[in-house]
C-alpha cells in the first residue's frame, strides 16, 4: 500500500494522544484536500532470558495482531472525526523511528502525538520524536497538546533567525495560515538585555537592523498571501523561552530543523528541542537543508 502524492501520514500507537494527533491531521487533510495515511509501527523484541529461535513466529504474530488492532481502532475513530477524508492504514514491522522516517520520505506532512508515549515495548515518541523531527524529509508536526480555542483567535507563530533558512519556515507558515484562515505572527528573538532583565534600566528598543530584516523578509510573503493577517515582533529573549511563551493558546508554532542530516535526534537544534519539550500548542519542525 503506497503513499499517494501530497498525502499526510500520522503515526498511531494506541495511546491517549492518538486522538489529538488524528484531530490535527484530519483538519489539515480537509483544508489541503488530500488523503490521510495511518501507520502503526510494531517490533518483535525477545524477552530477557528467552530464546530467539522458536519463540519468534508466535511473538511476531502477536505483535502484528496488536498493531492491527490499534490501527483498526484508529481508522474507525478517524472515519467518525472526518467522514469525508480518504483514509489508508498499515501496520509496518520495524522500529518506530525507522518506519516513520521511511514514511516521511514520501509524505507531504508527518504527524505524531505528544512525547513519551509507549508503543509495543519502546518509546514511540520522546527520543523517537526527536530523531524523526531531526531527520525527516518533510515537515513534522508534533501534537503536544490541543490548539487554542477559536474564541482565543489562535494563529500561527513562526520563529525566524535572520538566516536564509527562515524563508522555508515563512513559506510553510503563510501557506498554513492561509489555508486555515488564521493570523500569523513572526518572531525574531534578539539577545536579551541583562541589565533590563535585572530591572536596572528600561528595556532598550529592538535593533533597527533586526526590525528592518524582519520587515523585508515578510514583505514578499505578504504579497503572495494577501489574505493572511500578519504581525511581527523583535523580542529580547532567549529563542526557546520567547517562542514557548508565544505558543500559549496558539494554533501552531513553527520552528526550523538544523539537524536533518544528523544520525540521531539528539542533534536537533537546541531551540527546536526546547520548544518540542515545552510548547503549549502543536509544533511544526521544518526541514531547512542547512547542515
Amino acid at each position: 500500500m503506497g503513499i499517494e502524492e501530497n498525502q499526510i501520514v500520522v503515526g498511531v500507537d494506541g495511546s491517549a494522544a492518538d486522538e489529538l494527533a488524528l484531530n490535527w491531521a484530519i483538519d489539515d487533510a480537509l483544508v489541503r484536500h488530500v488523503s490521510l495515511r495511518l501507520v502503526c509501527a510494531h517490533q518483535w523484541l525477545p524477552a530477557a532470558g528467552r530464546s530467539t529461535g522458536n519463540d519468534r513466529p508466535a511473538d511476531h504474530e502477536h505483535s502484528l495482531h496488536l498493531a492491527e488492532e490499534v490501527l483498526s481502532s484508529a481508522l474507525e475513530r478517524a472515519a467518525v472525526i472526518g467522514p469525508s477524508v480518504r483514509l489508508q492504514g498499515q501496520a509496518i514491522e520495524g522500529s518506530a523511528a525507522s518506519v516513520l522516517l521511511d514514511e516521511a520520505a514520501r509524505a507531504s506532512l508527518l504527524v505524531v502525538g505528544s512525547r513519551q508515549l509507549k508503543a509495543f515495548g519502546s518509546y514511540f515518541l520522546g527520543s523517537v520524536s526527536g530523531a524523526v523531527a531531526a531527520r525527516a524529509g518533510c515537515p513534522v508536526i508534533v501534537v503536544r497538546g490541543p490548539a487554542g480555542e477559536p474564541a482565543e483567535r489562535p494563529g500561527v507563530v513562526v520563529g525566524v533567525d535572520g538566516t536564509e533558512a527562515s524563508q522555508e519556515l515563512l513559506r510553510f507558515s503563510f501557506d498554513h495560515a492561509s489555508r486555515h484562515r488564521i493570523p500569523l505572527r513572526a518572531i525574531l528573538c534578539w539577545h536579551p538585555d541583562l541589565l533590563a532583565a535585572m530591572m536596572w534600566r528600561a528595556e532598550p528598543a529592538a535593533p533597527t537592523r533586526a526590525v528592518a530584516w524582519l520587515s523585508e523578509a515578510l514583505a514578499g510573503w505578504q504579497e503572495k498571501f494577501p489574505d493572511v493577517l500578519v504581525q511581527s515582533a523583535v523580542i529580547r529573549d532567549h529563542p526557546t523561552a520567547g517562542l514557548v511563551e508565544a505558543s500559549l493558546n496558539q494554533d501552531l508554532l513553527v520552528v526550523g530543523n538544523h539537524g536533518r542530516h544528523a544520525t540521531t535526534g539528539t542533534l536537533l537544534g537546541s531551540v527546536s528541542q526546547g520548544v518540542l519539550h515545552h510548547a503549549y500548542c502543536p509544533v511544526a519542525v521544518i526541514p531547512t537543508d542547512i547542515d
